[in-house]
């Protein structure tokens, strides 16, 4: 009986060391990480924009207006495990899967990556408060007749009266006008002399930079401003051997920035071309003991462009793309 008992334990240890002597690994992807800053321009519009031409003959900008335009562009190819070539060898091949050079990749589990915002984030809102010392109100004269008796009769006499009225909007850009005219004026005097105070040294470098702060704030109601943003985006390319054409759809750049499929904008492309004729994959898809599965890459010309205007060309090796075959460490 206690024979019999050590030749089980025996057989169930040996079982056991078989099925870990077997070691799951996958063949390498390649994916390409396409690194893109961005430049973003918020224009505003001066308020008093209408009156620019006729009041300080100065063509100006008059609509609010977003612009966007990619600076720079980095291809990065990253090798990682296929999930979809997923095998098995037994402890004698698993030696080699150290040489990860030749096309093998040995790893547990595959994780997922965590999701990525590709939008700008809320723009900003422009806003004129504060710009110019212009008085909301200006003091008007009305005539109002006022009945008055006399001694022969009853008489209509015009009166005057002085009321405050709010200014309307071309009053407000003539305000600001006459006061950045001024200031250009205020400013030759100075730099010429021409003035009953005299300016020397650093209080004449004080005074002109103090009315070229004052112009460039009241400029500004007619000239309007711009806020400049810049922000990275990262994208993921995984290419599949699926896709015949090899052309993939990386992002549209709208004015807010580098978005999703499904949305309004310029269409920026990743193309890659094969270089050379692809060998048949290896059909021998079955477990050979004594034998493990590897792949040479394609050497592809990957070409990023924008709705079809290339920008940037390299060549990158995609393993996905190239052969499949077995390397056999004895014979079968």
């Amino acid at each position: 009986m206690m024979k019999r008992t050590v030749m089980l334990l025996s057989l169930c240890l040996l079982a056991i060391s078989a099925r870990a002597q077997e070691v799951t690994y996958a063949l390498p992807s390649t994916s390409i990480t396409v690194k893109v800053d961005v430049r973003q321009e918020s224009f505003f519009a001066g308020p008093y924009a209408a009156f620019a031409k006729r009041m300080l003959n100065t063509a100006v900008r008059d609509k609010d207006m977003v612009t966007t335009e990619i600076t720079r562009v980095e291809l990065v190819p990253r090798t990682e495990a296929d999930p979809a070539a997923w095998y098995t060898c037994d402890g004698e091949s698993a030696a080699l899967l150290s040489l990860s050079a030749q096309g093998l990749v040995s790893i547990g589990g595959a994780e997922k990556g965590n999701g990525v915002s590709w939008r700008f984030r809320p723009g900003p809102s422009g806003g004129f408060t504060g710009r110019g010392l212009t008085e909301p109100e200006k003091e008007s004269t009305q005539i109002v007749y006022e009945t008055v008796q006399t001694d022969t009769a009853v008489v209509q006499v015009p009166v005057e009266h002085k009321i405050l009225v709010e200014k309307t909007l071309e009053d407000k850009a003539s305000d600001a006008a006459d006061m950045i005219l001024a200031v250009r004026k205020d400013r030759y005097n100075i730099a010429s002399g021409n003035t009953d105070a005299s300016y020397s040294g650093e209080a004449m470098s004080a005074a002109l930079k103090e009315l070229d702060r004052i112009e460039k704030e009241y400029m500004s109601l007619f000239c309007g401003y711009s806020e400049v943003r810049r922000q990275s985006y990262t994208f993921e390319v995984t290419p599949s051997a699926a896709v015949k054409n090899h052309r993939y759809l990386v992002f549209r750049l709208a004015d807010d920035g580098p978005v999703a499929e499904g949305v309004k904008g310029t269409p920026y492309y990743l193309e890659l071309q094969p270089e050379g004729s692809l060998p048949e994959e290896s059909q021998d898809k079955r477990k050979v003991k004594g034998a493990v599965r590897y792949r040479i890459p394609a050497v592809c010309k990957v070409t990023f462009s924008k709705d079809g205007l290339p920008m940037l060309q390299t060549r990158i090796p995609v393993y996905q793309l190239g052969r499949e075959s077995i390397l056999y460490l004895q014979s079968k």
